[in-house]
């Protein structure tokens, strides 16, 4: 959340800046609104200038005029001076307990797939890169992302023949080192002694016919996945006589 107060200095403005700020807001400014963390409070102290409001409003920012009304838009907090210190706290905390409350947390889809997409940052592979993350009682047993086998040479210092020949999709696959993201969940499961028995797999990429077998011989019940894959109609077919529930949930 960013909170702008805005309007010409004050004590007023002042003070409400040191309060956010002691209640855990950082304090930032217009020229760094595309560097701020989202997963923190900030507070902007500006003049209020037009070009400043368009930037703040664009950042989806909360915006406070203190001590001057003239340009405040429906919807816009208005704190006057004659407010007091002690009324302009309270009227500022109640309308950002207001705004917190209406901010959306992503559905538990959208946070295993994402976090499935962070794992596939690791991957060594040159071609694609996928992550995979098995979830049970939505708690996260395992993750896995594509590339060559432990202790072997990484793809992308030259370790799979295939890869660094840059073949087209669909051929050579006898000569891929690769293991793919679902495979190494899974086997990183196995690896740690851990069950994914009944579990649900989400993955960037729709399973192969390999990892689709692997998945449904593990005892996984659920597959999720963000990216189709081309040659999937025989895995879908698997899944459905396997009763392997499958869907596909697109990242937003």
């Amino acid at each position: 959340m960013i909170v702008a107060l805005l309007g010409p200095d004050s004590n007023l403005k002042t003070l409400l800046k040191d309060q956010l700020v002691s209640r855990s807001f950082y304090a930032a400014s217009c020229d760094n609104l595309d560097r701020l963390e989202t997963d923190k409070n900030h507070v902007i102290a500006a003049a209020g200038s037009p070009r400043e409001v368009e930037l703040l409003k664009a950042a989806r920012g909360v915006l406070v005029w203190v001590g001057d009304s003239r340009a405040a838009e429906d919807g816009e907090l208005v704190v006057r001076f004659e407010d007091g210190e002690e009324s302009a706290g309270e009227k500022l905390s109640q309308r950002i307990l207001r705004e917190i409350r209406k901010q959306e947390r992503p559905d538990w889809d959208e946070y295993f797939m994402k976090i499935a997409q962070v794992a596939s940052m690791r991957s060594n592979c040159i071609k694609r890169k996928v992550g995979a993350v098995i979830v049970r009682d939505r708690r996260i047993i395992s993750t896995g992302y594509n590339g060559t086998p432990r202790g072997t040479l990484n793809c992308n210092e030259g370790g799979c023949p295939r890869c660094n020949s840059l073949a087209n999709s669909g051929t050579r696959l006898d000569e891929c080192l690769c293991s793919h993201a679902e495979e190494n969940a899974i086997t990183q499961a196995a690896y740690h002694g851990v069950s994914v028995k009944g579990g649900t797999i989400y993955s960037t990429f729709a399973p192969c016919l390999m990892c689709s077998k692997m998945i449904i011989n593990c005892g996984i019940v659920e597959v999720v996945f963000n990216v189709d894959y081309p040659l999937n109609e025989t895995s879908f077919k698997l899944f459905e006589q396997a009763a392997v529930r499958i869907r596909q949930h697109r990242l937003t």
